[in-house]
């Protein structure tokens, strides 16, 4: 019997230590980042500032988001069909990416690619869809990062938010591998 309850003491542990470092495991990502990463400023478009739940945060878009065509690599552009649309079930959840060039005091996309890049500082993204930007503009696609919410505290996520559409904040963010971790959004 006391053989037993050992055993199933011992299960109860290495489970138990199976899962915690399943949850450590979880911040080692972020916190290499943090720690290794290089810093990054981006351009940002904001919209929705507030959740019932979770507070007050602005959900950000960022310029690049959306990328022109000619910024697309061979490899993306053989996907691209005479009718001048994206098969998106082809390229729909595809990691992307992008690999990024100081212009100014931001970086703005240089080339987007389904190769991981040997070096140069990259984002990897996911196709979401096509975009029709207009005559004017062209056609491109649209990028997702997961640095799309940034939760500010409560009462000050409309004041960040209008900033924001007047063109006076950016977005700093570290990079490391291709992994982004947002830092936080300046106003000027």
């Amino acid at each position: 019997m006391r053989k037993l309850l050992r055993k199933s003491k011992n299960r109860y542990l290495i489970s138990f230590i199976v899962l915690l470092m399943i949850i450590l495991s979880m911040g080692v990502k972020p916190l290499i980042t943090d720690i290794m990463g290089e810093s990054i400023l981006i351009k940002t478009m904001a919209y929705d500032p507030r959740d019932v739940f979770r507070g007050d945060y602005v959900d950000l878009n960022y310029e690049i988001n959306q990328i022109d065509l000619n910024k697309l690599d061979q490899d993306i552009l053989e996907v691209y069909v005479e009718k001048d649309y994206f098969i998106s079930h082809e390229l729909r959840n595809e990691i992307i990416y992008v690999t990024l060039t100081k212009s100014g005091k931001y970086y703005e996309v240089e080339k987007v690619t389904l190769t991981r890049p040997r070096e140069g500082i990259y984002l990897i993204g996911e196709y979401s869809y096509t975009l029709d930007m207009g005559i004017e503009n062209g056609v491109g696609i649209r990028v997702e990062y997961a640095l799309d919410k940034y939760f500010v505290p409560e009462n000050t996520g409309r004041e960040l938010e209008e900033k924001i559409r007047n063109g006076d904040a950016y977005a700093l963010i570290k990079v490391y591998n291709g992994y982004p971790l947002l830092k936080e959004i300046i106003t000027e």
